[in-house]
């Protein structure tokens, strides 16, 4: 199977493989994109037998500092500040403030939701392109979440760990598990090679 290319990052996956960037097939262009539904979209889909990975890929490696809010699942100060004064001008009923990005493990539970609620749909309009991902939809094939953040700074054990307890906490009601890793991948089942553009 060919590569997958996601921003600086190559993803080669072995054999007996099955893996598509979701967000560039025809049925998400198609369907979703060219719909209004504002549904988003996990970036890579792989399967290996009736096992299924749904990865998110946040490459942070050189953007450390940018990416600080997005880590953290505080509010950002000018949020608060704003929400503040929103009640001080009796704009509640009326307007609302929030993060322009959000906390990242809420970025990935949209994606996943957003990616589950559109592989239904494409179980039910039987879309032979995703036939081989849209398994956990519908069946009792396992499913993991896989965030990839590839973080530059000496503290990426400690964030990785904070992070996948929160990852954990979101995929109770689902009854799922999830990873979050980064470019290494050391998530069990799940073993591409990962390489940077340089």
């Amino acid at each position: 199977m060919g590569d997958i290319v996601e921003g600086e990052l190559t993803f080669s996956f072995g054999a007996g493989w099955q893996a598509i960037k979701y967000d560039d097939t025809a049925w998400y262009a198609n369907q979703i994109r060219s719909g209004v539904s504002g549904l988003k979209a996990m970036d890579i889909l792989a399967c290996k037998e009736n096992s299924h990975w749904w990865i998110e890929i946040k490459d942070c490696d050189g953007h450390e500092t940018a990416s600080t809010t997005r880590i953290s699942p505080a509010e950002p100060v000018g949020v608060e500040q704003t929400r503040a004064w929103i009640n001080t001008q009796n704009f509640a009923g009326s307007v609302k403030a929030q993060r322009k990005k959000l906390f990242i493990i809420d970025e990935v539970m949209q994606k996943f939701r957003d990616t589950l609620t559109s592989a239904v749909v494409a179980q039910r309009l039987r879309s032979a392109e995703l036939l081989p991902f849209i398994g956990p939809s519908h069946s009792n094939e396992s499913l993991v979440i896989v965030l990839i953040l590839t973080w530059g700074l000496p503290d990426y054990a400690r964030l990785a760990s904070r992070l996948q307890q929160k990852l954990n906490t979101a995929l109770v009601p689902y009854g799922m598990t999830g990873f979050v890793v980064n470019q290494k991948c050391q998530v069990p089942g799940l073993d591409p090679a990962i390489t940077r553009r340089v």
